[in-house]
């Protein structure tokens, strides 16, 4: 799994932070209490309801949830997802896809837990409002960005990708 992480064409950083989500190596209060760091409580940031886990953030919180859900409405799919946080990157192949589409599609999934750590970072320190949508937002527009400097074959338009993932992927692995 490490060794298909690193071939990804994904930014370094983004793949370094997956590679310590992986090995359970982020900053969840979790962790962080396991370190002995003092927090008030270890409830999750995004949701307040269970203890903050790596994989509970980012795949099983009731606002993780929605942002996946929304990413599978996207592509056109349904699917239930897994709540182990490995189980679940390994999930994100799709049999509509040859092997370069699962790439990018996995691309997307490392995407998708940064934009939802990131987020959550943004709540503690800059007291935003908690909003799936706006994390999809986020993770929709930043994986254009990438395909656009990292896939050399993109050549559809920014409204193509937003309103038809399916057919743009489609598009650049053939």
């Amino acid at each position: 799994m490490f060794e298909y992480l690193w071939n990804l064409k994904i930014m370094p950083s983004a793949q370094f932070y997956v590679w310590r989500t992986f090995s359970d190596r982020i900053a969840t209060k979790q962790n962080l209490q396991k370190r002995g760091v003092l927090l008030g409580d270890t409830l999750c940031v995004l949701c307040g309801r269970e203890e903050e886990s790596t994989s509970h953030v980012l795949v099983s919180c009731k606002v993780s949830i929605n942002v996946w859900n929304m990413c599978f409405r996207w592509i056109g799919i349904s699917s239930v997802n897994h709540n182990d946080l490995i189980h679940h990157f390994e999930q994100f192949s799709c049999i509509c896809f040859n092997q370069e589409g699962n790439n990018l599609w996995k691309s997307l999934w490392v995407l998708v837990v940064w934009c939802i750590w990131k987020f959550r970072i943004k709540v503690i320190f800059n007291q935003a409002k908690i909003d799936a949508e706006e994390i999809f937002t986020i993770a929709q527009v930043q994986s254009w960005v990438w395909m656009k400097h990292k896939v050399r074959k993109v050549k559809f338009s920014f409204s193509n990708w937003m309103l038809s993932l399916l057919t743009c992927i489609n598009m650049v692995t053939k």
